[in-house]
This record gives C-alpha cells, structure tokens and sequence, in this order.
C-alpha cells in the first residue's frame, strides 16, 4: 500500500527524494507523499492510492490527445494523434478556426502568437496548443545594446517633497513616475519596485510579497492622502493611510461615476477584463462584509458561483462598481508613471516584481477552485540560513490544477504583471522547476514538480506580446539544468554580490554570469552600508537567531569579506584614498560606498540594478524574511523624496561610473 502511495504521488509530480543546500539526501516519507497528494485532491488515506493510481494511468492511456503541445510560433509543428483518421478544429486564441483531417497525426501549420485549442470531432479530445517565439525579448531587442542599469526601491516608501518624511502616508503611482523622470535624466534605464498586486481592500496586511490576487493591482497607492501623526521613527502608518485613502477613494468614485462618459469608459473595462475582474470584485465587496477571509464566511459564499455569492453581486451592484472603477484608475495610473518613464528617456521603464504566490484566505484562491493547493504553504526546507525551514503563508498552484485549467490562471497572473513594464522580475524562478509545499499539519515538507517546459513557453509568449525583458530569481538551491534552460529560453538570472563566492571568498564583479541582473543586495537582505557593518549580525543576534558565540563568528567571517571587498576596490584602483585594504574601516563612508557602487558598474553582467536605500546610505533594511512585528518590514521611508533623487550627488556619481562601462 505504501508503494502505490508513493507510486501516486510519484506520477503527481511529487519528487520520491530531494538534495538541500549542504548536499544531504532526504527521502520522501509516505506521510509526507500523502499530505501533499491531500493538498492536490481529496484522498482520505494511502488504501486509496491503488485505486487512485490505476484510475489515473488508465485516464491518461484512454487521452486521445496530449494535455498540452508546444509550438514555435510561425513555424508548422506534429502533433501526436490517434491511428485512425480523425477530424480535427483548430480554435486560435482569437476565435478563428481551422479544420483539417488526421490519420495517426496532426500537421500543424504555422501558428501565430497565442494559447490556442485543438480538438476532435468525434469525441471532443481536446489539446492546449501554447504557440510561442523559442526566446524572450533581450536587451538587445529592446536596447540595441547589451548592457544596461537602473534602480530599484519601493513605491510606498516614495515620498514627495512638499511631505514631512515622517508623515504617515504612502507613496503613490503619480510618486513613482516623478522618480522615474529624475532617475532617467541620469541614464537609469529601469526603475525597479516591489510587486504591486493587490492585496486585498479588506486585508490589514502590507506585505507586497504576500498577495491577494496576482492579476489585479493595489489601489493603496491610487491617491496621496494628508499626514497623519507618524508612527515612532517616523515610519509608515499603514492603517492611518488606509482610513484616510478608503474615504477619499470612494468620494472621488461618487464623483466620476455622475460625470458625462465615467459609466460607458467603466463598462468598457469591465467587458475588457471579464470574468476574472467581476469575480475579483465580487470578492473584494464580499470581502467588506464578511471579512478578509473568505474560509470564515457563511454557507452560500465558497466560490464566485456560489448561490449567496451571486444573489449578492446581483443586490449590490456599485459596491462592484466601485471596486472595478479602482482597477481602472490603478491601471491607467500605473500605465501613466510606465509611459512617462519611457517620454523621460528610460529604455525599459518600469521593472515590476512578480510575487511567487497569494495568501490562502484571499480572492485568487476564492475565485480559482482546484487552481491551488489547499493546506499547504509555499516555503524551503531547512538550510543554514532558516535551521526551522521556511514557511511562507503562500499558496502554490496544483500541477494537475493547473493542467486542469488550461494554464489559464499562470498566463493570467504573467500578462497582468508584464502589462506595464518593460522588465518583469519573477521571485523565486525556481518554481517553473519546483517548489517546496510545507504541510499545515505539521507533516515535514517535500518538492512538487512543476511542468518546466509549458510555464517556460506560456512566460516566453506573455513575455513577448509586450516585449517585456525576463529576470528570473534564481537564488538557492538551483535544479540542474534549470538555468541552462532559462538562459535558452532568453531569461536572464541574478547575482547578488553579497552570495557570490569563489573558494570561499567573495567572487569578482567581473567573474558574474553575463546574462544576469547584478546588485549588491536584495530587499530581503540588509542595505550596502548595513552589510559593511554587520547590522544584519546586530538583527539576527537580536532576534535569537543567533547566540554571542555564532554571532562573534559572523563579524569575523563580516571582517574578512570587508578585506576582500576592499582588495577588489584596490585592484580596480577605485579605493577610497585613506583606505588600507588590510585593515579597512568597520564605517562604511560615503565614499566607500560609491566606490563599491563603481565595482558593481564593472560586473560582466548585462544588467546591474542599484537600490535606492543604497545610494542614500540608508542603514536598515526593508524586510527581514521570518519577522511581521520583530522589525518595521516595509514602513521605512526612503531618506529622500522622489523628486529630488535627480540632485543626489551620489547618484551622479554612479551614473558617471555606468555610463563609464557602457550601460547608458
């Protein structure tokens, strides 16, 4: 029984054994295959699995047609089919049809860009048919050139000037284009944020990482709101904001829906964004009645189909209304700071963050039944860094979900994300391979494969129908063969400067994979000036990560990567004059700090990204993976406002240095 179990679960795509960072080996347990079989489909216990498994071999030996085929756009293709002849219709994304006969395959002729659909005549078999170009737009396509750079921060830590820095409110997309019109005055080819899915309008939480919904945005940043007294330290009052955002928004709603054209533009947009925007809303209005949490809500109101749910959405029309008018002004705000970007000069414009998941409790999960996993968390297994694991309160998609839905919900999720932006960053790439699923009951966690080649080739096409550049985070654990496939499909990596090693040592700027985005950290990691000085070391020691013993080993390790760093500055004869590269200061000057600014400028990367914290000399950092209220994540503001990034000294200086190295 415990064979066919892990048979079972082998054929769901979860892996029988797995290597973690240090290289150990970790089998699979049964309890482990069978709390991840749960979070894909109902199975009460492992005397199911035989059962189970014959019913799925059985179903896959009776397809007539493969679940999914990948094309090359513009080029004819053979698709398997059964012996005997066949009639088979072709029905392209946009509707048209073809028809043709079969005997023992299909001739494919060349398909343009799209998802479209094939089926049988005769029994109504059908076939996904992803026809997409073999490589994701470059630098080069959209550039000219292969090298470039840009900056990266948060838009809710934007301010303006005519604002107190302490002030409560958050930046907004109208902030977001001013900084990128004085970044791009100094060649910055891309302003970089975090992700800006919505989060949910009756969600508390602020995490850009830990979204509601992937495919619609947060209207948080739709409009500046008047200081509120500030939080100590001055730093974002999230809660204020909202209480004084949520009764401005619905005054302007009221406003604009009884001006002349506001009902017809609306209705346009809605039939636009169909049904996967009226679910989207009808959860975000059921959401101010019944709570943020829509697995705590009465009978009636389980899915967007629900008898409840839609009695609802037919009694409460503008509470919809209104809730879709705020995507609208969200997207057109949005698309507004990518276009004034691009009229400022910036190659790429805005460079947006896809988050790798969305909250269980939230409208994606709610609006996609048997899309996502249930009771299971997206996380990683334990490592040096996370001795416990990690485990991220995400929901991952079902592989045989997925399939289920035609890979609906992910070319949804990647179109919606790449619809301003001309760089698309994808957290945690690693998930187009596998991701690690954490069991809610405590059951330790396994890897579930995902399908590679059809999330690859529905990336790529998503990608090019916007002529969006693909930077996939490929930190961690990497599954061989992985990143030969990103870089043949036109993905480029990450390195981050602070885990690059070479023998132990910090690894030459120069040494970095090419086709990759460099930067010294990441928004998860400490700021440059925080790193030189162990502030990461101060948190970790302060949170109990760390003992006195471990944490003096830390600031030894710390010390000596200071020695290399700065050896590395001395070989590049860009050392702060004063410096003795032996012996370099625990304070991390201003012109320290510039310098190794002008070492990233020199990596062999066709992109390199620095962080706005990092050019102001900020020394906390924006999030501490594994705390909510250990440390203020995402509340502190950048120490200056976006207009004025244009005058920063220091940023003219490191433009000077990209410039130098023909990223501009």
């Amino acid at each position: 029984m415990a064979d066919a179990l892990l048979a079972l679960a082998r054929a769901r795509g979860i892996l029988p054994e797995w290597r973690d960072l240090s290289g150990t080996l970790h089998v699979t347990s049964p309890e482990t295959a069978l709390a991840l079989l749960r979070a894909m489909e109902a199975i009460d216990g492992a005397e199911e699995a035989v059962d189970r498994l014959a019913a799925l071999e059985a179903a896959r030996a009776a397809r007539a047609l493969p679940p999914v085929h990948l094309a090359t756009a513009w080029a004819p293709s053979l698709l398997r089919a059964p012996a005997k002849a066949r009639t088979w219709r072709l029905t392209f994304e946009q509707g048209a049809t073809a028809e043709g006969r079969a005997d023992g395959a299909i001739d494919l002729p060349a398909l343009p860009p799209g998802l479209h659909r094939l089926t049988l005549d005769d029994d109504g078999a059908d076939c996904l048919i992803v026809a997409a170009p073999d490589r994701a737009p470059s630098l080069a396509d959209r550039l000219g050139r292969d090298r470039s750079w840009g900056v990266t921060g948060a838009i809710t830590a934007l301010w303006q000037g005519a604002a107190a820095p302490g002030a409560a409110t958050i930046g907004c997309y109208a902030d977001l284009a001013r900084a990128a019109e004085a970044l791009a005055a100094h060649g910055a080819a891309f302003l970089g944020i975090n992700p800006v899915h919505s989060l949910g309008h009756a969600s508390t939480g602020f995490s850009p990482y830990s979204p509601g919904h992937r495919g619609f945005l947060d209207t948080r940043p739709l409009l500046s709101t008047p200081a509120t007294e500030a939080e100590p330290e001055g730093l974002i009052d999230f809660a204020a904001h909202r209480e004084h955002h949520d009764t401005a928004l619905l005054t302007r709603f009221d406003a604009e829906l009884a001006a002349p054209g506001m009902p017809g533009r609306l209705a346009a947009f809605r039939a636009s964004h169909g049904t996967a925007l009226e679910h989207f809303v009808l959860f975000e209005a059921l959401s101010q009645r019944l709570g943020a949490d829509w697995r705590g809500w009465p009978a009636g109101y389980e899915h967007p189909e629900a008898p409840a749910a839609r009695a609802f959405a037919a009694a409460e029309p503008r509470a919809l209304a209104f809730h879709a008018w705020a995507q609208m002004r969200a997207s057109e705000a949005l698309g507004a700071a990518h276009h004034r970007a691009l009229q400022a000069g910036m190659g790429l414009g805005l460079y947006a963050d896809l988050a790798v998941g969305v909250r269980p409790d939230g409208a994606e999960v709610w609006a996609r039944p048997g899309v996502f996993a249930r009771g299971v968390s997206l996380g990683a297994p334990p490592d040096m860094f996370a001795p416990e694991g990690q485990s991220w309160g995400l929901a991952p998609f079902s592989p045989p979900g997925l399939e289920a839905d035609r890979y609906t919900a992910f070319a949804e999720t990647i179109r919606a994300a790449a619809a301003h932006a001309g760089v698309l960053r994808v957290d945690h790439v690693l998930g187009l391979e596998r991701t690690f699923w954490v069991p809610e009951d405590g059951t330790p966690g396994g890897y579930v494969r995902s399908d590679r080649e059809v999330l690859l080739a529905i990336l790529r096409l998503e990608a090019a129908r916007r002529g969006t550049v693909i930077v996939g985070e490929d930190l961690g654990v990497v599954p061989e063969g992985l990143r030969d496939a990103l870089s043949a499909s036109g993905i480029y990596g990450c390195s981050v400067a602070m885990f690059e090693r070479w023998e132990g040592r910090l690894r030459a700027p120069w040494h970095f994979r090419a086709e990759t985005l460099a930067s010294f950290g990441t928004h998860d990691t400490p700021t440059l000036k925080g790193w030189w000085q162990g502030r990461d070391i101060d948190w970790s020691e302060k949170l109990g990560r760390a003992d006195a013993g471990e944490a003096a080993q830390q600031r030894a390790a710390r010390a000596e990567d200071r020695r290399t760093v700065s050896a590395l500055l001395a070989e590049a004869r860009i050392l702060p004059d004063g410096i003795d590269p032996a012996q370099p200061p625990e304070e991390a000057s201003a012109a320290l700090l510039e310098a190794i600014h002008a070492l990233m400028a020199r990596a062999s990367s066709a992109l390199v990204a620095v962080q706005i914290d990092d050019v102001l000399g900020t020394l906390e950092q924006p999030n501490i993976p594994g705390t909510i209220d250990e440390h203020a994540n995402w509340r502190r503001r950048h120490e200056a406002a976006a207009e004025s990034l244009a005058a920063h000294p220091g940023l003219r200086r490191i433009a000077a240095e990209m410039r130098a190295f023909g990223r501009a």
